[in-house]
């Protein structure tokens, strides 16, 4: 089931194309997502023309986390309708841990990334995140994430 199409992703992000590594919300919850993302020819974070890159990889986690932020940030809850916000939150990679590449996707595969926060102290989070191509796992790694404060 898909919550949020291509065409309204950017409602829930800061980046922009060309950088946009996410296509689609699948799941949300409040410590977890899952996004897709159809890697195409023109992708700049490709290896060659054909393999997208480790950090493609990283920055396509990092987004689904961001996805994950700004969905919450932007939809009111049913006790707090004015917490609603009209931007999408800005954050930055803090730390990268245990990254590891077991398949490196090519241009046409489709990323099914999925994130778990682990650990959240005010604007601060560790979160886990898995890249699957199908069935197979392509990455997994752990990523150390703050929000900007407004």
């Amino acid at each position: 089931m898909c919550l949020v199409d291509q065409e309204h992703i950017q409602t829930y992000l800061p980046q922009h194309p060309p950088f946009l590594m996410v296509d689609t919300l699948e799941t949300i919850d409040n410590k977890s997502a899952e996004s897709t993302f159809k890697i195409l020819s023109d992708n700049i974070l490709l290896e060659g023309a054909a393999l997208f890159t480790e950090a493609g990889m990283i920055e396509n986690i990092a987004q689904t986390a961001a996805l994950q932020a700004g969905y919450h940030f932007s939809t009111p809850s049913s006790t707090d309708k004015a917490s609603v916000s009209t931007q999408a939150p800005v954050g930055y990679i803090g730390a990268l841990k245990d990254f590891q590449i077991f398949h490196q996707p090519k241009v046409g595969d489709v990323l099914h990334t999925t994130i778990i926060i682990e650990h959240q102290i005010g604007h601060a989070s560790v979160i886990k995140g898995e890249i699957k191509i199908g069935t197979q796992v392509a990455a997994t790694g752990e990523l150390k994430i703050f929000l900007e404060q407004s």
